[in-house]
């Protein structure tokens, strides 16, 4: 029950990413695999944020953004955080230099399930180094 955050799942649906990075080749592993993937609830509203960020740097147009966002909207992950799940977080962002909380949650959701977390964010996964669950596409 791997968890994946936004940094990972814009990879694979943004309109200029390449499916054959790491991300994607991460999507392709998993998909054979047959794995269930989960997040927090908070990843479809940060998803959609850097579809129209996008947008408003011109990097794609909005009809591409509209198809992206169709694509994060059939993935197959499971939203599941919980009221817990935010407590941890914020104990896990105070422990790591205040850390932004929302960054935190995937880290919470992925130690309550006791699995990975696959994060394309270099800058978190050297901030939480400690936590061996914490791992790059």
């Amino acid at each position: 029950m791997p968890v994946v955050d936004a940094s990972i799942v814009v990879d694979w649906v943004a309109p200029d990413v390449d499916p054959d990075g790491p991300a994607g080749r991460l999507l392709t592993r998993l998909s054979k695999a047959g794995v269930a993937l989960y997040a927090p609830r908070l990843l479809l509203e940060e998803v959609a944020n850097a579809l129209l960020t996008g947008c408003r740097r011109q990097r794609w147009d909005g009809a591409a953004a509209d198809e992206a966002y169709q694509r994060l909207r059939q993935l197959p992950i499971s939203l599941v955080d919980e009221a817990a799940d935010r407590d941890r977080a914020w104990d896990l962002s105070r422990r790591y230099d205040e850390h932004p909380i929302y960054d935190m949650l995937y880290a919470a959701v992925a130690e309550r399930l006791r699995d990975q977390l696959f994060t394309a964010d270099a800058r978190l996964r050297r901030r939480l180094a400690p936590l061996d669950f914490v791992v790059g596409p």
